[in-house]
């Protein structure tokens, strides 16, 4: 099996469960201690957003009903979309806006949607309208060994060369064969040996989080 067709085969495959780990602070009673309160606070608040987000939703799913029903009976009726921004507006002029964005390049179509699809349009029309395309990688600790960059590089330029002699491909194509995006991140398990990094300094790693910036994300959920 081909280097490309076994990363193919590994993408397929979904990966193994880890039990999640866990760390727990304990902190005062909510009446007296400042941070106890603050969480009490928090979790408080959070159960009145679920609450609220609860109840908008049952709102929306009304809306949305009836929204859908005239925007499938404009498309019909247009044959195009429906000008945008799409509102329902009730007679007081309170109105909600009625979103219909296509993102259906960034989701993998489920076999049971194209069985649908099939039945509802035909297999040769559902056929039609999806396409496949697999994106290659390398993996980041594997490729940051010292010496399997500069490996690849030479082997996948020595195909290169291979193609263009053999008239597979021209120069032009040849170049624009291997795309790239470069940029500077931290090496993978860096976070983990920050504390070896900083001599085990509490100032430091603190300095050191800090300087991580968006590459240690951290943040406070109820």
């Amino acid at each position: 099996m081909s280097l490309f067709a076994k990363a193919k085969e590994k993408s397929a495959t979904s990966p193994a469960s880890k039990p999640k780990k866990c760390t727990t602070w304990v902190v005062g009673d909510p009446e007296g201690d400042q941070v106890g309160k603050a969480i009490h606070e928090l979790c408080e608040l959070t159960a009145q957003e679920k609450a609220i987000a609860a109840k908008k939703k049952l709102f929306a799913t009304v809306v949305a009903k009836h929204a859908k029903e005239h925007y499938v009976r404009d498309f019909c009726e247009l044959g195009v979309s429906p000008d945008t921004p799409m509102t329902v507006q009730n007679a007081d002029g309170e109105k909600v806006t009625y979103v219909v964005q296509d993102r259906g390049g960034q989701y993998n179509v489920k076999d049971e949607q194209i069985d649908g699809l099939k039945q509802l349009l035909g297999a040769d029309l559902a056929e039609s309208m999806l396409y496949s395309e697999t994106t290659f990688g390398f993996d980041r600790a594997v490729f940051a060994i010292d010496g399997v960059a500069e490996a690849v590089e030479k082997a996948l330029s020595a195909c290169v060369e291979r193609l263009v002699d053999s008239g597979v491909l021209d120069g032009d194509q040849a170049d624009n064969l291997i795309t790239a995006k470069t940029k500077t991140s931290f090496k993978p398990g860096t976070l983990d040996r920050a504390a070896e990094y900083c001599g085990r300094d509490t100032t430091r790693l603190g300095q050191f989080l800090d300087l991580l910036g968006s590459s240690c994300t951290r943040y406070i959920k109820s």
